[in-house]
């Protein structure tokens, strides 16, 4: 067998590390946006191929190692095939897999064996722990160490604190809206932290209401009746990065709000929490859409409904 490290050509080497790891992130970086392959009568591009074919033993490499034999496992089934490249620098053009190539039988189950190894390679690479090293935390990152093996590498940044970062829209101070009589002051936040040894996400979103009276702008300090509380409704939605196989970002979680004023002054508050266990690293993005004030003083004189702009914030995880 002939380990990826061992390939002559840059292009392919990471082309077959990323596929037999399962990073989508490093696959996509390893071929051009119009990658094509062809398999007999089958042609596809880069989504279709990651998607179908999931790993790849080499057992030989032509001199120029634009050329590789083995076996790879395409729908679920272990076939010997031979990979022909066009690489251009450091990205891959173009696949021709021939499909009726024939191996020994102590070759096919030597590459056969190799398929047990990096079988905890479904942890995507990128992906942070915090874990203990004396009396401090530190982030540990998955990816490739020592021998090619994929293990949580230490990236030397300490974590002793809950939160590791925060992220808010807008980035500084709030968000004013508002209509003649009526004003919302409003900011979303996350704050990225820890979850035993795993990332979470804690998603915070707050509002203060004001009314104005002749002069000024005051806090919403009346007991009001039930019909006139002051409401917000929106939609909540986080969203992961675009990727070869979803490319407009699936959506992890979204939810209608609402949230509603109790007593004076009548601050509006939501938090969330989100484990991020699991999900690819990449930049996700939350959103609150379609948000609305509706109540407050002046309701049954005036219009107090206040339409929010939407709140738009981008954070990374595993990064």
């Amino acid at each position: 067998m002939i380990a990826t490290e061992k390939l002559h050509q840059p292009a392919v080497q990471a082309f077959i590390d990323s596929l037999n790891a399962r990073d989508e992130r490093a696959f996509a970086d390893a071929v051009i946006a119009n990658f094509v392959y062809t398999c007999g009568q089958d042609k596809g591009d880069a989504a279709d191929f990651y998607t179908s074919h999931t790993q790849f033993v080499v057992t030989e490499q032509s001199r120029d190692g634009r050329t590789l034999t083995g076996v790879m496992i395409r729908s679920g089934e272990p076939t010997a095939a031979r990979w022909k490249f066009e690489p251009r620098f450091k990205d891959v053009v173009e696949l021709d897999i021939d499909a009726t190539v024939e191996l020994s039988d102590d070759v096919f189950a030597a590459a056969m064996g190799q398929f047990d190894f990096g079988a905890n390679r479904s942890t995507p690479a990128g992906s942070l722990r915090r874990m203990t090293l004396g009396d401090d935390h530190y982030v540990h990152s998955w990816g490739r160490g020592a021998l090619g093996r994929y293990d949580w590498i230490n990236t030397g940044e300490k974590a002793n604190g809950p939160v590791y970062r925060s992220y808010h829209s807008p980035a500084d101070g709030d968000q004013s809206d508002e209509v003649r009589i009526s004003k919302v002051y409003s900011r979303l936040s996350v704050d990225l932290g820890w979850e035993d040894t795993h990332q979470k996400a804690t998603v915070r979103f707050n509002a203060t209401l004001k009314y104005w009276d002749a002069v000024a702008w005051l806090d919403e300090r009346m007991r009001l009746a039930d019909e006139t509380v002051p409401v917000i409704k929106g939609t909540l939605t986080l969203t992961a990065p675009p990727t070869l196989t979803v490319p407009d970002g699936k959506i992890i979680s979204s939810e209608g709000i609402t949230l509603r004023g109790h007593r004076p002054p009548y601050a509006l508050d939501l938090t969330r929490e989100y484990s991020l266990a699991g999900l690819t690293p990449g930049t996700y993005t939350l959103t609150l859409t379609d948000a609305v004030k509706t109540g407050g003083y002046w309701t049954t004189k005036y219009n107090t409904t206040v339409k929010l702009k939407d709140h738009t914030l981008t954070f990374p995880i595993g990064d």
